[in-house]
């Protein structure tokens, strides 16, 4: 395990051969370009351009190489942004879980609270902080697939935007689009877990219409139909008493013992009946209230309906890897273009961490990684911090960068010279 030469060698193969088939179809530079950031991220740790310029260790000044890839984010083709993505969507879809496809759609946010040159600079709840205020920032709309092993988070849909862009429409449509990303991968036999801020009727419509499953947290100002009468949801959630036991263990190994009941409910503006699910015990202030389109008949699968939702916090920890091991709000590039196509790099880094993660019990090298990380915890649910942890770690003993791993033109020299 202490053999980092050899471990370092293994890092950068895998690196570069997954960035050759990220790249496969573009042309030389963009190829570069690819391979470049998948190690620059992967050693550097974070979305801050001179980090990963330094993480590529180039023979000449740090200027000119975080030009070159500010550049490149900036005026990367939109035909090879689409080859790129087309085929980071193909390398995945052999991890995803196809038997029962469980899609997890939530939205995030890039607090950018003291900058104001930025592009299309917008207004937006800063949902980490304890007061939840409103500074300068951009929305991020995000869909993931699980994995088929180990259920990592693999990422299919990520797009940040603003609301002041003269080609923004609404955020339903950033939603709508990640759920047809996820159609196109899995088709419509997929479970859609969506939190309170999808509690909206061209959600549920749209779902319906498709045949899509899902589950949807309610706000606690939604209206249904019970036996013909309008009730709002907290309004039964507190005339009810859960009936149905259940444990649930986290991953800071918090066990929680909850309480659940469930009654049929109808949306009054469709007249279609649902099943109302109410979750008592995770919280002391408010019961969790689910709608769901899927058929109940038992407890079980009541059980099975709170477990399906309670692996939205998959997504949470995708969203935390993100922020706090690789710095994404801390990003300095000023176009929006500039910034999708960082996230859209930094995305498929992801995605090839939970490839790595979904082969822990094949993969020597994922083990190599995780042992390098030095975590506290032997075993955890989603192992995205820890690979990033231990890529950084292993890369760290390189003193080179990539530049022999490319395949770069040498060519003759077509100076005049005179012979004396």
């Amino acid at each position: 395990m202490n053999n980092f030469t050899t471990n370092t060698y293994e890092l950068k193969r895998e690196i570069c051969n997954f960035s050759e088939k990220i790249a496969n179809g573009t042309n030389k530079p963009a190829k570069k370009f690819v391979m470049e950031t998948q190690y620059g991220l992967a050693k550097g740790g974070s979305c801050l351009v001179s980090n990963m310029a330094r993480a590529l260790d180039e023979d000449i000044k740090l200027n000119y190489t975080i030009d070159r890839l500010c550049d490149n984010f900036a005026n990367l083709d939109d035909e090879y942004e689409k080859i790129i993505w087309r085929n980071y969507i193909n390398e995945v879809k052999k991890h995803i879980n196809t038997k029962e496809p469980i899609a997890i759609f939530d939205d995030s946010d890039i607090n950018k609270e003291y900058s104001k040159k930025l592009e299309d600079l917008d207004r937006v709840r800063d949902a980490s902080s304890p007061d939840k205020r409103i500074v300068n920032g951009y929305n991020v709309c995000e869909a993931v697939l699980l994995s088929k092993n180990t259920n990592q988070p693999i990422s299919v849909y990520s797009k940040i935007y603003s609301c002041k862009s003269k080609n923004f429409k609404s955020k339903n449509t950033y939603t709508l689009d990640s759920i047809k990303a996820v159609e196109n991968i899995v088709g419509k036999k997929f479970i859609g877990i969506f939190d309170r801020g999808y509690d909206d009727k061209k959600i549920f419509d749209y779902m319906d219409k498709k045949e899509h499953s899902f589950i949807v947290r309610l706000e606690d100002t939604r209206t249904l139909l019970f036996k013909g009468k309008k009730k709002s949801v907290e309004e039964v959630a507190k005339s009810r008493k859960g009936k149905i036991a259940m444990k649930v263990l986290f991953d800071d190994n918090e066990e929680y013992e909850l309480m659940l009941s469930y009654t049929k409910a109808t949306l009054p503006y469709n007249k279609k009946e649902y099943t109302l699910v109410i979750v008592y015990g995770l919280s002391e202030d408010k019961p969790m209230k689910l709608l769901t389109n899927i058929k109940i008949e038992s407890k079980e699968d009541v059980i099975r309906i709170v477990r399906l939702y309670l692996s939205r916090w998959r997504i949470e920890e995708h969203f935390r890897g993100k922020k706090q091991e690789y710095d994404f709000e801390n990003m300095r590039v000023r176009t929006l273009k500039s910034m999708n196509n960082l996230n859209m790099m930094l995305t498929i880094h992801l995605g090839h961490i939970a490839i790595l993660a979904d082969k822990i019990d094949s993969k020597l090298l994922t083990i190599k990684i995780i042992y390098a990380s030095k975590s506290l915890r032997s075993k955890t649910i989603v192992w995205l911090s820890q690979i990033a942890r231990g890529m950084k770690e292993i890369l760290k003993y390189a003193h080179e960068g990539i530049k022999r791993w490319q395949d770069i033109e040498v060519r003759d020299s077509r100076q005049l010279s005179l012979k004396l």
